[in-house]
């Protein structure tokens, strides 16, 4: 059987409006950044594993477990995307902020 492929508990628990996923500090919102890029990365990494194995004719991996490791990734980077952007969006906003 293949290895279960799981998000962030960050993403799966993604709530809007709930406080206690917002972060509170720099340092928290750099780790959370580099959270979501590494578990984008690691998903990633699990539908390739996943389609080379269905693709080399293993018994246990089905196309459905392909599918659902790829969209996964998908929504995976998507989401470390769009903290990328808001990051650069604030960044740029702070920068013609005049004082």
């Amino acid at each position: 059987m293949s290895a279960p492929v799981t998000l962030s508990p960050m993403i799966d628990q993604l709530q809007l409006g709930s406080s206690e996923l917002q972060p509170k500090t720099e340092t928290d919102v750099a780790a959370s950044f580099g959270k979501a890029l590494a578990d984008a990365r690691g998903l990633e990494k699990q539908a390739t594993d996943a389609a080379e194995r269905f693709a080399n004719g293993d018994p246990s991996m089905g196309i459905h477990e392909v599918i659902i490791a790829t969209e996964k990734a998908s929504i995976a980077v998507r989401y470390a995307t769009t903290l990328k952007n808001k990051a650069v969006e604030a960044y740029r906003e702070l920068m013609n902020t005049q004082v």
